[in-house]
């Protein structure tokens, strides 16, 4: 490997290890439960905690969740990502679900999320463990806003580090200083080769759509994406209305 993307690999682990600072998202003695799906996110997110978890002087635990509901058309190569967390000397939990997912007239990416969601959570306070570390970027806090913006007249997000049920555990996203473009090349330089996503109602997705708004504004300004993260932190109450 490069010495160039040696560099960047460490980049993009110490942005991580900044966001873990800046929120304090991660405590000694915590087991950190990453619903891992296969795509680029989740598992760039398990090879950087996994790989900080080598040298930090915080010690804390991971375990690989993934879900595989019976009802929805595609299931990933669980076999494979096992084998990925089998050379971190990560444990690797596979977890199945019959509930009905597809509905009549309906769109089942909600319904899919909701119950994967569901269903981590319950693993993660079934057996006691603090957090629950999920693959969200800077990206996808972006689209999220704007979806909440034109879908329900809010304007919100997702926080970075949320308490779930009276304090059982929290939801914490490690990834929120990275980009979509920047753990693509992380996992092309670890070698990993995502795994097929062909769900065939993945070109119905809303948040496909907005995607392609949010690309557009790359035209406008080259940091456009930067810039609307930082407005939520800037935001100015004299000129709202």
């Amino acid at each position: 490997m490069e010495k160039k993307d040696k560099r960047f690999l460490e980049k993009i682990r110490t942005k991580v290890s900044k966001a873990i600072t800046d929120y304090q998202l991660i405590q000694a003695g915590d087991t950190l439960v990453i619903g891992v799906s296969g795509g680029k996110d989740s598992m760039a997110l398990l090879d950087i905690l996994s790989n900080r978890k080598l040298s930090s002087p915080v010690h804390y635990d991971i375990v690989a969740v993934h879900i595989q509901l019976t009802d929805v058309p595609y299931h990933t190569d669980a076999g494979y990502l096992e084998s990925f967390c089998k050379r971190r000397n990560i444990q690797f939990v596979l977890l199945k679900d019959e509930t009905p997912i597809i509905k009549d007239g309906k769109q089942p990416c909600f319904y899919c999320a909701w119950n994967r969601r569901r269903l981590l959570f319950e693993f993660a306070a079934q057996n006691n463990y603090q957090k629950v570390a999920l693959g969200h970027h800077k990206d996808d806090l972006v689209e999220t806003l704007f979806m909440n913006m034109i879908q329900h007249g809010e304007l919100s997000a997702f926080p970075v580090k949320l308490s779930m049920f009276d304090g059982q555990f929290d939801i914490i996203r490690p990834l929120i200083y990275t980009t979509n473009n920047e753990l693509q090349r992380y996992i092309d330089l670890i070698g990993y080769k995502p795994l097929p996503y062909d769900c065939s109602y993945a070109k119905t997705n809303r948040r496909e759509s907005i995607k392609k708004i949010i690309k557009s504004f790359y035209q406008i300004h080259p940091n456009a994406t930067d810039n609307i993260f930082k407005s939520i932190q800037n935001i100015d109450k004299k000129y709202l209305p």
